[in-house]
């Protein structure tokens, strides 16, 4: 909520000064560009990770809360010890989506988390997704320069 008030306020001092709106529609899309290109850093980081992480069989054990997160996240057991998942669980689908006593072919880090099927496809659709909007937003800015 803070953050639209930040905007309007920023807003309303670009009119109160006569700065043009298509500066403030700029500043907007450069803004936009940079979280793009954080989210692309970031998904980039995790795809890496991922790249980097061993092979293991596992099984779902539960969903709980995450010592050092305020989210619920997945619990797999791997040789005897749980491993949380990397991202936190979708809790929207959570009886269709995890599955007890069924194995799962997951990637363990050497940071001690998990990626699970759906890490894989949170790390590539959300690279390919922030690469795409990052390069479209880019564009968007030149054209309109």
């Amino acid at each position: 909520m803070e953050f639209v008030i930040v905007i309007i306020v920023i807003a309303v001092l670009f009119i109160i000064l006569g700065i043009k709106p298509i500066f403030l529609i700029l500043l907007a899309l450069l803004i936009l560009w940079l979280l793009f290109a954080a989210a692309s850093v970031f998904f980039f980081y995790f795809f890496f990770v991922l790249t980097a992480s061993k092979k293991k069989s596992a099984y779902f054990v539960k969903i709980d809360k995450h010592p050092k997160s305020r989210f619920k996240t997945a619990y797999y057991l791997i040789e005897g010890k749980e491993y949380p998942n990397v991202f936190p669980e979708e809790g929207f689908m959570e009886k269709l989506l995890y599955k007890t006593n069924v194995e799962y072919h997951v990637r363990l880090s050497s940071k001690g988390f998990v990626f699970d099927r759906f890490s894989f496809a949170t790390c590539y659709i959300g690279f390919i997704l922030s690469i795409t909007f990052f390069i479209g937003t880019f564009v968007f800015i030149k054209a309109i320069i």
